[in-house]
């Protein structure tokens, strides 16, 4: 007990010793920023003088209007409160003064009537004055205007050192200002010399001398104002002007001889406290410079106010710390010896517990050695617990492992984030186990020192997963294959209806046509309906995003079904709400399929009355909108049972109605997850014998395109575009070819056919087409590997393919353009949509004749000499798209092809650096970057190159990259060329 209390005694003696350096230190800092924000002030009111002067530089005469308005803009009240007054004291000598005073009579700038009374005082004949002619603030004027300041020869004494200084000067005469209340007042003054005489010597500075300026102030208002923030507010102080100047070494100290100027009682009649003189107090005396002189700041403030709260009780604190902790000692000592033993009881139990977890557990350090490893971890590592403590993963498992394993928890060191994720693991045994594991960091948030490690084995759940993989691309594939056997067929069935409905005039055989016709069609919406909904099941079913209109929508609506709904004496409206606009982005097949279904099973359940559609908008976030269908019919309604068993796979709410009204019952459910997919709901709203309103809602994106871009019926400038093609179709069904030979005669093509991809290359060989229509599955070579082989052909990569198939998976689409085919149709074939398909593909490689020529070759062959400028060659150079492009402005059209040529120099050497690196993405990006300008110029040649370039990002290799690469120059060589003929002969300038 006695060694507790000294040492509590020892921690109390230090603790308050801290106290009071502590705030002995605060005191110094709070005199310290006094002392700063004093001189602070004094420079402040120097820089006024100062600025007063530099006003009378601005003018020969300043008037005392000029002044009365600056000194009132300067807010003398707000910014220098402590500042009585501000004036100017001309300089006169004893002939100039009538002549003054006349003048200051006669001056009205401020007041009408002048200054009648003005004299200088005192009364007398000087040869020298310096009267105060302009004071601020007006009150002064009738007690200070006209007063010679230089009568009293210490302020005499004092303006002729401004003079010849030309610094600010004080007098030093302390002025006691009666008030109220009673205070000390100081001046400054600064010299003001006349504009363009020199002033570099005192001869030629009293030469020039005309007068100063000066300001009074208030040394208890200066005070105040320096010292009003909150935190110099315990600091006592008392301000003396000094008798001698600073000692150059020692302290400083106060002097009977010291002219008190402040003290912060108000009282200046008693003595103020001295320095040192009380113990309770912290004092400290500091200088501060005035203008050439010395002010002496005496500061003191009680300890007491200094201290903080804690500071009062910190002393005692450490006492009882003191006793208390010599006390606690020997309770740790003897507690560290019980929680050893707890410890290692705990150590005991965790072992326990997680060598029977059925997970690998481990710990690492920073070295990536094993820290702590539980008994399965030991088990699948083949060697016991004490043979892997401090081992990395390199001595105990083959290369490859370890280097993945050490790949992972190096990423976790670094990064600092939990590694969650799948390995794989081949144990001694060469038995292959794959692993859920979670990697925790430890020491976080400081730098990383180790990592927790827990490993699932999901082996087994690794090997369903693959079995449910394989199921699920098996009925992938069963699907493609089944497509693709019922649709060939059903495109047989469907071309050859409606090819024989062209030339067909019996009326018998028109109606047995039509329904062949008609039920093809059905039949091909049932399959449609389940590959739908396989590929929803299987989440393969993709939505495009397209500009569409919802009244182009809506009249596709109307003629597909307005037949059917005539036919039953039924009337289809539609009602687009007015304030809504027409134009969205969105998928509007998908749309139109929903549309349709609802529609047509109105129409199928309604026996009278009308169908009404509408369209409103629910909803408006930004640039996105959730529209709202609407389908109401006059059916046969629903009760609330059935209504509920709605929206489920081949699901009717009455089944009686299926045998009466047919249908597969896929259709709602395939609608449902089509609305879902564009972020929309649907619902139903029926009573039996009333009728039913279905709805769904979907989120579409505002459109901001002029163009209405949907496919109608055929216009004769698409047709106008396809005649005269040269067309080679690929198909290995014979109805297939009789089918796509006549559609595409009708529209004025020339077809040549294939039965395969060995034939179509023969033929390709030895001549030129503008298009491949190229069917997917084909005996001896399918039309993937023929196009493979037409890509890497330089001659042929630039030849537009399209792929002609009756697999409708979106795997198949991928597979179509990884192969490297530009574009891709399902059969069976709506005619309207390949010629529309033909002529935008035409259209954008200028037109038919200028596809697949030579121009890929390695070399282009140059134009013979002496050719005619008006031979010109449209693949190379099209100036009709040109001139579309640039108004017909031959400057522009100039100009731009100049700037084309150059930025397709700059690409083509980007493009040789892409392929230095064996980079094909970037080399697919800079051909899609020149093949837009390309176009735009009417360079068809060269763009076609490019588009072959861009698709390699579909699959190419580094071969057929060289050679397109190789071909770039010798193009664009051509199209300058052509450049260059066209506008030589043109003379443009």
């Amino acid at each position: 007990m006695l060694l507790a209390l000294a040492v509590g005694g020892a921690l109390y003696a230090g603790a308050a010793r801290t106290v009071n350096d502590d705030a002995e230190q605060r005191f110094d800092n709070l005199t310290h920023g006094a002392q700063h924000s004093l001189a602070t002030r004094v420079k402040s009111y120097s820089d006024l003088l100062r600025g007063l002067e530099a006003l009378f530089r601005t003018s020969e005469q300043l008037t005392r209007r000029q002044f009365h308005d600056y000194v009132a803009g300067l807010d003398i009240a707000r910014q220098f409160p402590a500042i009585e007054s501000v004036n100017y004291a001309v300089a006169l000598t004893q002939a100039q003064r009538a002549a003054y005073v006349a003048d200051v009579r006669r001056d009205t700038s401020l007041t009408p009537r002048g200054y009648p009374a003005f004299t200088i005082r005192p009364p007398g004949e000087r040869p020298e004055y310096t009267v105060l002619t302009y004071l601020e603030p007006d009150s002064l004027l009738s007690e200070r205007m006209g007063v010679d300041i230089g009568a009293n020869p210490l302020v005499a004494q004092a303006l002729a050192q401004a003079r010849d200084s030309g610094e600010v000067s004080a007098s030093g005469q302390v002025i006691m200002i009666k008030g109220p209340p009673a205070h000390v007042g100081l001046g400054m003054r600064l010299p003001v010399y006349r504009n363009g005489m020199p002033q570099g010597s005192v001869a030629e500075r009293r030469a020039a001398y005309q007068g100063s300026v000066g300001i009074g102030f208030g040394v208890a208002q200066l005070v105040h104002s320096a010292l009003e923030r909150s935190a110099l507010e315990p600091l006592h102080l008392t301000l003396y002007s000094a008798a001698e100047p600073l000692p150059a070494s020692g302290t400083l100290a106060i002097t009977p001889q010291d002219r008190l100027l402040f003290n912060d009682d108000g009282d200046l009649a008693a003595p103020p406290p001295q320095p040192g003189s009380d113990a309770d107090y912290f004092d400290q005396v500091l200088p501060v410079a005035y203008q050439g002189g010395l002010w002496k700041a005496h500061f003191r403030v009680r300890k007491a106010e200094l201290y903080s709260p804690f500071d009062r009780y910190f002393p005692w604190l450490a006492l009882a710390v003191g006793v208390a902790g010599t006390l606690l000692i020997y309770g740790y000592i003897f507690t560290l010896y019980r929680s050893r033993r707890s410890a290692v009881a705990q150590r005991t139990l965790l072992d326990t517990v997680l060598d029977s977890v059925d997970a690998y557990v481990y710990m690492k350090d920073a070295d990536l050695r094993y820290r702590y490893v539980n008994a399965r971890t030991a088990k699948i590592l083949g060697r016991p617990v004490e043979q892997l403590i401090g081992r990395q993963d390199g001595e105990l498992m083959l290369g490859d492992a370890a280097a993945a394993a050490q790949r992972t928890e190096r990423q976790v060191f670094d990064s600092g984030a939990k590694f969650v994720g799948e390995e794989r693991f081949v144990d001694a045994q060469g038995q292959v186990h794959h692993l859920w594991s979670v990697k925790v960091p430890l020491g976080l948030p400081g730098p990383v020192t180790g990592l927790i490690g827990l490993s699932t084995d999901v082996t087994e759940l690794h090997r369903l997963k693959e079995q449910a993989d394989a199921a699920s691309q098996a009925k992938s594939d069963f699907l493609s294959n089944m497509s693709h056997e019922i649709r060939t067929p059903m495109n047989s069935i469907i071309g050859m209806a409606h090819l024989a409905l062209k030339s067909v005039a019996d009326a018998r055989q028109r109606d047995y046509l039509q329904k062949i016709f008609h039920s093809g069609q059905h039949l091909l919406g049932l399959i449609n309906d389940i590959l739908d909904f396989s590929k929803i099941e299987a989440g393969k079913l993709e939505l495009e995003v397209l500009d569409f209109r919802l009244d182009t929508l809506l009249a596709n609506i109307a003629s597909q079904l307005g037949d059917a709904a005539a036919v039953k004496g039924l009337a289809l409206q539609f009602d687009i709400a007015p304030e809504l606009p027409q134009r969205w982005r969105g998928d509007p097949l998908r749309l139109e399929q929903v549309l349709l279904n609802l529609t047509s099973n109105a129409i199928k359940f309604s026996d009278n009355g009308s169908i009404f559609v509408r369209v409103r908008q629910s909803e408006e976030r930004g640039s996105y909108g959730m529209l709202r269908f609407e389908v109401q019919d006059r059916g046969i309604g629903m009760n609330q049972e059935e209504v509920a068993q709605l929206f489920r796979s081949f699901h009717q709410a009455d089944p009686s109605t299926t045998r009466k009204y047919g249908g597969s019952g896929l259709g709602l459910v395939i609608s449902k997850q089509l609305v879902e997919l564009m972020g929309g709901k649907v619902g139903v709203y029926s009573q039996p014998g009333l009728g039913s309103t279905f709805w769904f809602t979907a989120r579409l994106e505002k459109s901001a395109q002029g163009a209405d871009e949907r496919i109608a019926e055929v216009e004769p400038e698409v047709l106008g575009v396809i005649r005269g093609a040269s067309i080679l179709l690929v198909e290995d069904n014979i109805f297939s070819q009789q089918v796509g030979c006549e559609l595409l005669e009708d529209a004025g093509a020339t077809v040549c056919v294939a039965s395969n991809g060995r034939e179509a290359l023969e033929l390709l060989a030895r001549q030129r087409y503008d298009c491949v229509l190229m069917d997917v599955q084909m005996p001896e070579m399918d039309g993937f590997e023929a196009t493979r082989r037409i890509r890497a052909d330089p001659k042929l990569a630039g030849l537009l393919v399209i792929a002609m198939t009756a697999n409708a998976g979106s795997e198949d689409r991928a597979r179509c353009l990884e192969a490297g085919m530009d574009e891709f149709v399902t059969k069976p074939i709506a005619p309207n949509l390949l010629f529309h398909l033909l002529a935008k593909w035409f259209r954008l490689r200028g037109g038919i004749g200028s596809i697949g020529r030579d121009r890929l070759a390695a070399v282009p062959k140059a134009p013979p000499a002496g050719a005619a400028p008006e031979l010109r060659d449209t693949a190379i150079l099209d100036l009709a798209t040109l001139a579309l492009t640039f108004s017909n402005d031959a400057v522009k059209m100039r100009k731009y092809t100049q700037l084309f040529l150059d930025t397709a120099r700059d690409g083509i050497a980007e493009m040789e650096q892409a392929l230095a690196l064996e980079d094909l993405g970037r080399l697919a990006d800079l051909g899609h970057r020149s093949k837009s300008s390309a176009l735009a110029v009417g360079a068809h040649a060269f763009a076609s190159l490019c588009t072959s370039i861009e698709g390699l990002r579909l699959g190419g290799d580094l071969l057929q990259a060289r050679a397109l690469l190789t071909a770039l120059g010798p193009a664009l060589a051509q199209v300058a060329e052509q450049i260059s003929m066209e506008f030589a002969a043109s003379g443009a300038p």
